[in-house]
């Protein structure tokens, strides 16, 4: 090899060792505005108020949509709230637990309306979504099941670490509400009326 090759060949190298290696830290800076590593649909990552407000909203918000519904309607009504709700943290990993808590309540639901469903009785429509009855003898028995899976959203929140308790209190203290609407549903009408009322105060103001 010339010498002038051996020392075009040694610059090269030394350019290429010299060229700057962008980062790969994921959340790099603190506010989750780095490049998603997860893999999944590209959310943004990172605690933001926003997220948490929309959570919140769309719990309070939807809950007090499905008290005003006949009982046997409420649970599947409650089903689609919880969808949204974790729909909305989906591929955040800041919010990863509170996401599989509310894809649990949806679950739950799920199964109950599937093994409770009233076919003699037909589907309730508003927008894209349909809620669909349950028997009313089943009514009670769902009723606990709702609360239990709520109650263990709930719990897994209240124990999440503390750098996430600010968030995390958050959407379980809209978590709360919806069962406290659960079980204003057995008190007369005004009651209920009452009931979702005060609980709208609960929902952030945009």
């Amino acid at each position: 090899m010339s010498v002038f090759r051996r020392v075009a060949t040694s610059a090269a190298v030394i350019a290429l060792c010299q060229t700057p290696v962008p980062s790969l830290a994921y959340g790099e800076g603190g506010d989750g505005g780095g490049t998603s590593m997860t893999g999944g649909s590209g959310a943004s990552s990172g605690f933001t108020n926003a997220t948490t407000k929309a959570v919140v909203k769309t719990l309070t918000r939807g809950g007090s949509r499905c008290a005003r519904l006949p009982r046997v309607y409420q649970f599947d009504c409650y089903r689609w709230v919880y969808k949204r709700a974790s729909d909305q943290l989906l591929g955040n990993p800041s919010y990863s637990e509170a996401q599989k808590a509310m894809a649990q309540v949806e679950r739950t639901l799920d199964a109950a309306v599937k093994q409770n469903r009233d076919t003699s009785q037909p589907v309730r429509r508003r927008a894209l979504e349909t809620y669909k009855p349950i028997k009313p003898a089943a009514v009670p028995r769902v009723t606990r099941q709702a609360e239990q899976a709520m109650t263990t959203a709930e719990t897994t929140l209240l124990r999440s670490p503390s750098n996430k308790q600010e968030h995390y209190a958050r959407i379980a203290e809209a978590v709360n509400s919806n069962k406290v609407l659960l079980r204003s549903a057995l008190l007369p009408g005004s009651l209920i009326r009452l009931a979702s009322a005060m609980l709208a105060k609960l929902i952030p103001q945009s």
